[in-house]
């Protein structure tokens, strides 16, 4: 009777078959997925944008601008995300304010270019336009006749 070839003996042992290891379970959570909250550039310092807006605050307070105040607008424009305001005492003052803000960006290492320049010295109001950023340096009496603060009212100031 033959064998069948399954059932053919050979002098070689069997191979050794290694023990598989269970698949490992994936948890599953009866919970929804925890929310967090977006990080936003006014709660983050480490924001490149942020670091540069507080550089800008420096530059202007080093100028002896007066009234520092930088809103953050982007949840309510979309012209920009942070408008800075800051006041000067007269015309030399504000080209003064004016021109070291974007001579200081264009050294700034990546250099910034004012996208547009609005306004005048002798408008008492000027307009920096860094596109992320809007730059408004004007006298105080032209600021407290355009109130911008009182415009922007619903975006946070920024510390």
């Amino acid at each position: 009777m033959k064998k069948a070839p399954s059932e053919t003996t050979t002098s070689a042992t069997p191979p050794t078959a290694t023990p598989k290891k269970p698949a490992a379970k994936k948890k599953v959570s009866s919970s929804a997925p925890k929310k967090t909250a977006p990080r936003t550039p006014a709660t983050n310092p480490r924001d490149p944008q942020r670091r540069q807006i507080e550089a800008i605050r420096d530059m202007l307070e080093a100028k002896k601008g007066e009234n520092i105040v930088i809103l953050n607008v982007a949840d309510v424009s979309s012209v920009t995300d942070y408008m800075i305001l800051c006041s000067g005492l007269n015309t030399p003052h504000l080209r003064a304010l004016a021109d070291d803000v974007a001579k200081q960006l264009h050294l700034a290492d990546p250099p910034r270019a004012c996208h547009r320049r609005a306004g005048s010295p002798q408008s008492e109001w000027l307009v920096l336009d860094y596109i992320d950023f809007v730059i408004h340096l004007f006298t105080p009496v032209m600021r407290s006749y355009y109130a911008l603060e009182q415009l922007w009212k619903d975006a946070p100031v920024v510390g």
